[in-house]
């Protein structure tokens, strides 16, 4: 019976170095950088809701404002927007669409919509891609576990961005314009099937 028991300790003892050997195995090396921005467009994602702040720079106007929008990533990229602020005592709302290379305005100052051809910056499918990408590390957020990347967008503006490491999801985009205007876009809801059309022809200025 001794010699029973003396294996019966020894097999316990094998199982729990063996467990402890895994839990301090070195981690995966992760992706690129420049893999880790291409995730969100690879991934199971079709549209992501996000809440929204931003600190906006125009001329000699600034303003704080918030807000939440929509990315839909699948089957056409396209993402809204809007943003609440209180200027001078008055609440202002501004209503933003980007769909199909064009982006759409809604300010206080014009009750239609005004279009203009969307920007490489603006553009949903240039939203998570960059250059000069570099990898900062790997952050928890809200979310979930995420790679952090830095990068500059096509107009030279720097940016950072969160991807979860278990599905490739976009968790968290932050922007800083050259004038100084910053955009921060925390990701927390997905293919909750959002669609993006652009405003009826009868409600655009001509």
């Amino acid at each position: 019976m001794g010699g029973v028991k003396a294996l019966t300790w020894l097999a316990l003892l094998v199982g729990a170095l063996t467990v402890a050997a895994c839990g301090n195995r070195a981690p995966a090396t992760p992706p690129t950088a420049a893999e880790i921005l291409n995730k969100p467009y690879t991934a199971a994602v079709q549209d992501a809701h996000f809440s929204l702040v931003a600190h906006v720079v125009s001329g000699n106007i600034a303003f704080d404002a918030t807000g939440d929008g929509v990315l839909v990533v699948k089957p056409q990229q396209a993402m809204k927007f809007t943003m609440m602020t209180t200027f001078s005592g008055q609440v202002l709302k501004f209503e933003t669409i980007i769909i199909g290379g064009k982006e759409y305005a809604l300010s206080p100052d014009n009750p239609r919509w005004i279009v203009t051809s969307s920007s490489s910056s603006s553009n949903p499918s240039s939203l998570f891609k960059g250059s000069n990408a570099t990898y900062v590390g790997e952050e928890t957020v809200p979310q979930g576990r995420a790679w952090h990347v830095k990068a500059k967008d096509a107009q030279g503006n720097p940016f950072d961005a969160w991807v979860r490491e278990t599905d490739g999801y976009p968790l968290k985009y932050a922007s800083m314009m050259t004038q100084g205007s910053t955009f921060v876009a925390t990701f927390d809801r997905f293919n909750t099937g959002q669609t993006i059309v652009a405003p009826p022809t009868s409600d655009i200025q001509p």
